[in-house]
């Protein structure tokens, strides 16, 4: 793969009163692959964007590939000297943070590094973001192993509560979470926002549904788009920058996602 596609959404709220809203880039996914050497293209094109600040929803390595961890590193590095960088966990993360028996150092290593470069993990966290006199809630959620097995647990009330303590419903929250399975949930917390990735787009897609997930599902219900909840909350799912042990895509370009909120008009 050596090209991606740019796919930029725009988020109206009351929440916030900015008219110039505040930009945020979205990578997802992106199991250590490489656009150019040392990723020059890919950081060219986040350049280009000028965000305010750069989410990761997690899997940016492959756990079991020691050198998709370099280059994740060395690309969030890179991106550190120009944005703010803020990094959730995907589920190729949290397992090596798990088993360590298994996986060896390798999180430790790469949380170490990353944040003596000025990345800002969020594992279970709710940081503030201002930009001029606006300030919204910025969370990154950390949902337990079982959420990533093909049965399909329900996730019972109150578990969101319990990894990120209650959301100020006045300020508008914008949550990292890497399987968008469990968007209702989400929404039900108060994230106005979810940034999700984790399905690939469905792998192969067919007209506009994708056709499996990662753990194995037939036509995820969320593989790639926007999405909203009765209640009107949003999730964006990115369609991801990489891929793992089945390596295909077929009518699915990998995608940089640019989400812009802005003021209600």
């Amino acid at each position: 793969m050596k090209k991606f596609r740019i796919k930029k959404y725009q988020i109206y709220t009351n929440k916030i009163r900015n008219p110039e809203g505040i930009r945020f880039v979205l990578l997802a996914d992106l199991h250590g692959f490489s656009y150019g050497r040392d990723n020059a293209g890919l950081i060219e094109a986040i350049r280009r964007e000028k965000p305010d600040a750069v989410l990761s929803a997690g899997d940016m390595a492959v756990r079991t590939c020691p050198d998709t961890l370099v280059t994740a590193c060395k690309l969030l590095k890179e991106l550190a000297q120009y944005f703010p960088v803020y990094y959730a966990l995907g589920n190729h993360e949290y397992k090596m943070l798990l088993d360590p028996e298994r996986y060896g150092m390798y999180f430790p290593a790469l949380y170490r590094y990353l944040m003596n470069n000025g990345i800002c993990f969020l594992e279970d966290e709710t940081v503030y973001l201002d930009k001029g006199t606006e300030r919204i809630a910025l969370s990154g959620v950390s949902i337990d192993e079982v959420f990533y097995n093909f049965n399909h647990p329900v996730m019972g009330s109150g578990l969101m509560e319990k990894h990120l303590g209650v959301a100020d419903r006045k300020m508008f929250n914008l949550l990292l979470a890497h399987n968008p399975e469990y968007f209702i949930n989400y929404a039900k917390w108060c994230a106005d926002l979810t940034l999700s990735g984790h399905v690939h787009g469905g792998i192969v897609r067919i007209g506009k549904a994708g056709v499996l997930s990662t753990n194995g599902t037939p036509f995820p219900k969320y593989d790639g788009n926007i999405y909203m909840s009765k209640s009107g909350k949003k999730m964006i799912v990115s369609r991801g920058m990489g891929t793992h042990t089945v390596k295909v895509r077929i009518n699915n370009r990998p995608e940089l996602v640019i989400v812009k909120i802005l003021a209600k008009k």
